[in-house]
């Protein structure tokens, strides 16, 4: 029997589609990405979506407080399973990259208010934080991390790693963002530092990549 609110499994599964797939359509396309180009891509008819998410803003909502969750486990689990709080740091920094959670750092202007700085949102991000704080200052303690790296600088990296370049072609896009975050990583790292990527990657080559994935 389910508790009361509680929804039946293929609702349940279908709230996690619709979540999933706005994730990646308002990481390529933004917020202002259309309700019925997100029911489409999820394989749902208009009214599953609108149930679930009577307007814009709740499915919003429902896609920064996924992408939070999403980061505490990361950080929780790095925590608990790496050895050394470095390991821990840098494998959520990679994690976060990974997530495609360009929306926690796309929503601007009137949004803000309205959708994230809901209780929820400010509770999420709070204990993200405390996480975060816990392997900052572990990291410290190691002497890994540069004393002048703190928890906000952190998030600082990781939001502009999620950024991502969408206007690179997926493959280009994916490998410059992980020489990213080896430099990123390199440049928080107390001697002896991480080693950056191998070869630099220069304007030619990065056009000539460019043209070579657009045209393939």
């Amino acid at each position: 029997m389910r508790a009361p609110g509680q929804l039946r499994a293929d609702a349940q599964r279908n709230r996690e589609l619709i979540i999933d797939t706005a994730r990646e359509v308002f990481a390529e396309q933004g917020t202002g990405a259309t309700m019925d180009e997100v029911a489409r891509l999820a394989g749902v008819g208009a009214g599953t979506l609108y149930r679930h998410f009577p307007d814009r803003d709740s499915l919003i909502h429902a896609v920064l407080a996924d992408a939070l969750e999403r980061m505490i486990a990361l950080a929780q689990k790095a925590r608990e399973e790496e050895t050394w709080a470095w390991d821990a740091l840098s494998r959520f920094v990679r994690g976060c990259a990974e997530l495609r959670l360009d929306l926690l750092i796309s929503v601007a202007g009137a949004q803000v208010h309205r959708v994230a700085g809901t209780p929820e949102i400010n509770e999420g991000r709070g204990r993200l934080l405390e996480v975060l704080d816990q392997i900052v200052s572990a990291a410290h303690d190691e002497g890994a991390l540069r004393t002048d790296v703190g928890t906000g600088d952190v998030m600082g990296v990781v939001g502009l790693l999620v950024r991502g370049l969408p206007t690179l072609p997926a493959a280009l896009g994916g490998e410059l963002r992980e020489r990213a975050v080896r430099l990123a990583l390199a440049g928080m790292r107390a001697h002896p530092a991480p080693s950056p990527p191998e070869e630099p990657l220069t304007s030619e080559e990065l056009i000539r990549r460019f043209t070579a994935e657009r045209e393939s």
